[in-house]
Order: C-alpha cells, then structure tokens, then sequence
C-alpha cells in the first residue's frame, strides 16, 4: 500500500509538472494575442497609420488566427505536431521583428494581420491539448484542458502589466523586442510537450489514416452534435469580444474612474482562470450538453439582469466582471470533449480548430456591431441584447446536444457519465 501511495503522488507531481510545461506553451502565445490592443496606439504612433486602419489589423488577425488552425490541424496529422508548433513559434518571432521595423500599412498587414495570425494559429489550443492528453493519458484529458484553457487567462493577466511597463519605458520597439524571449522560449517547451506523440502514434492499433479538409468538413456537418457545438461556439466568440473590446469604455461611460474601471475589468481575467479550471472538473462529473446549457443560460440572465436592475456603481460592476470572468473561457473544456466524443482522436485538433474559426467569426461579427451599434444609438444596450438573444439560442442549442455512454477522452474506456 505505501508503494501504491508513492507512485500515485508521483504520478501526480508529473502531471502537474508536466501541465505547467504546457500551459507555458498555450498561455504565452494565447496571452500575447489577447493583449496585442496594448499595442494599437504605440503601432499607430510608429507607422503614421490612423487608429482604425491599425485596429482592421488586428481585426483581420483575428480572423487569420481562426481560419488557419484546421489547416495546421491537417499539417500536423500528415507532419506532426512539433513541426507545427515549432513553426508558430518561428511565425510569431517573425511577426514581432516586422512589426518592429513596419513604416506603413502593408508592412504592418503582412507582420500582424498576417505572420501574427498564422503563428497564434499554429500554437493553437486543439494542438496543444492533443499533444497533452498523449502525455498524460486520456483518462486527464478534461483535467488537462481545463488546465490549458486557464492558461489562456493567466498569460494575458501576466504580460498585460509588463506590455505596459515596456511600452512606457522604451515604446514599441522594446516591448515587440522583449517579447522574442518567451516567444522563442517556446520552440525547446514545445519539444517536451510533443515528447510522447510519436509514441502514441505507434500505439494506435487501428493506426488512423491521413485526412483532407472537404470530407472530414462533410462528416462534421452530418453530425448533429457538432453542428450545435457551432451555434454555440459562434456565439461564445460574440460574446467574448464585447467584453475584451468595449466593457472597459462601458464602465467609463457610467462615471466609473477610469483607474478604477481598470481594476474591476481585470477582475474579469483573473476569474476566467477560477472558471477554466472548475469547468475543466465539472466536464467529467456532469453531462456536457447540459453544462454548456447552463453557461450559456448564465451569460444572458447575467447581462439582462446587469443591463436592467443593477445599480451601475464600481461594486456592482466588479459584480458583474467576477460572474463574466467565471464563465468566460469555461465553454472550450466541455466543448472539445464532445468534440473528441464524436470524432476519433487523429480528427480532434482539426475540429476543435474549426470551432475556434467558427468562435473568431462571432468576434468579428460583435467587434465592427459593437462600433456600428454604439454610434448609432449612443448605448451599448442594443449589443448587450443581442447578445442575451443569441446566448438563449446557445442555450436551446446546447440542451439538445444528445447524451451518449460510448467512451470519449474522459474516461479510460468507460462510459461518459450524466448524472448532475
């Protein structure tokens, strides 16, 4: 028995180990790409670009990043995933030199919209879970992407500060130069995280061939499951970027101070990590259909009640950000694990990657309504009903998502449990 106790803790301490390793991997990148608006102003300084040119940059990288992460899905099936991952790393590197040295809008286009896209898409979230779950085993999959998921909150929550900091002492050029340290720290993390893929490859008894995009797209889109994983994951990209782009402004606008409006809106970044992580062990306790019902149930009570009976004060703003926060990122676990539920293992990266394209469409979509809405109506009440609406349908959507007990990733080969 004491035996048993000490390889079972040991086991534990490599996978958390292990976890920490790759949430390096996805936090920086993820953490680079969500605070990328720290830099609009000083890019807009550098190039002489007017301030909505340089926001349709980013605003097209974010598309970029969506769009390319099933390509890189099927390159890694047919290369291998360190190839790509290593190669996002190389991607990104690149981006932040061009941004450095841009002097006008193509430069600028091609660095950020374009070489910065690609690499968040290489070093994407379907990749690195993949590789994980090779690593630590299927039976923590859900443990290990909730864990990857809070990694996203933690590397923004991070660099933001330092972003800032490096901007006001030495602007653009050292902040973009700095941030070749931890970009290029990725290449030797991203060799221990793929250090079992090739392994588990060889282990595959059924050793699953290949892929193109077309069929596979085909057989996703007979799959009922996965075509309600999209209304709901279209509308959690619409919902994600009216917080990320204009909640802060909306605090200002009730007479919030603009120092203290900062602190409430962080709140929201620090409690998607509190939220990844429980939503990471609610995903293998809780039928997942039914979990994403109720985020997305939440998400439109949450804001109808905020919008309509909140007193708009500081307190209850911080209210407000805590219950966003708590549900912001916590769609992807119970998401990807219905997606690696329906589709065999070689397909899951692929697909998640076609959610998360899926996912930045919604936030183009609430990015250019938000600017659109608020100058027409002078409120933000019309963006936040829309949003309530579609997050009802998500809710609808995600209800009807039918309950299975064949094996997933969850378990070693028993059946997903229901019960709630």
């Amino acid at each position: 028995m004491p035996n048993q106790r000490l390889n079972t803790s040991t086991s534990w301490l490599s996978f958390i180990a292990f976890g920490l390793i790759s949430c390096c991997l996805y936090g920086i990148g993820a953490g680079l790409r969500g605070d990328v608006g720290i830099l609009l102003n000083p890019i807009a300084q550098q190039t002489g670009l007017p301030y909505e040119r340089v926001s349709f940059c980013i605003a097209v990288m974010q598309l970029v990043f969506g769009a390319s992460q099933p390509a890189f899905g099927i390159l890694a099936n047919r290369k291998s995933s360190r190839f790509v991952l290593v190669l996002g790393a190389l991607l990104f590197a690149a981006s932040l030199i061009g941004i450095r040295i841009s002097n006008g809008f193509l430069s600028l286009f091609l660095s950020l919209s374009v070489l910065f896209g690609l690499g968040a898409g290489a070093v994407s979230f379907g990749l690195i879970l993949t590789s994980s779950i090779n690593f630590v085993g299927k039976s923590r999959a859900m443990t290990i992407s909730g864990m990857l998921n809070a990694a996203a909150g933690m590397g923004s929550f991070a660099l933001s500060p330092i972003l800032g900091a490096l901007v006001q002492s030495g602007g653009l050029g050292l902040a973009v130069t700095a941030m070749l340290v931890p970009i290029l720290s990725l290449v030797p993390i991203a060799l221990v995280v793929t250090s079992r893929d090739q392994r588990a490859k060889q282990e595959e008894s059924a050793g699953e061939e290949s892929f193109k995009l077309g069929p596979l797209m085909g057989e996703a889109l007979r799959n009922r499951t996965f075509l309600l994983l999209v209304v709901g994951f279209t509308t959690c990209g619409f919902h994600m970027v009216i917080i990320e782009s204009h909640l802060f402004s909306q605090y200002v606008s009730y007479g919030i101070d603009a120092q203290i409006a900062s602190w409430v809106f962080s709140l929201y970044g620090v409690f998607t990590i509190f939220g990844a992580l429980l939503s990471g062990w609610l995903s293998t306790r809780v039928a997942k259909g039914r979990l994403l019902a109720f985020y997305y149930g939440f998400r439109a009570l949450w804001v109808l009640a905020f919008i309509f009976l909140s007193p708009k004060t500081a307190f209850f703003a911080a209210v407000f950000s805590i219950g966003l926060g708590m549900t912001g990122d916590a769609t992807v676990s119970p998401t990807s694990g219905l997606v690696s539920r329906e589709f065999s293992f070689s397909k899951v990266a692929t697909l998640i990657g076609v959610l998360f394209f899926c996912h930045q469409i919604g936030a183009f979509a609430s990015a250019w309504l938000g600017g659109t809405l608020f100058t027409a109506t002078g409120s933000y009440t019309p963006l936040w009903l829309l949003d309530a609406v579609l997050c009802l349908i998500a809710c609808i959507a995600s209800a009807i998502i039918p309950e299975k007990t064949s094996p997933d990733l969850t378990t070693n080969n028993a059946p997903e449990r229901t019960e709630s």
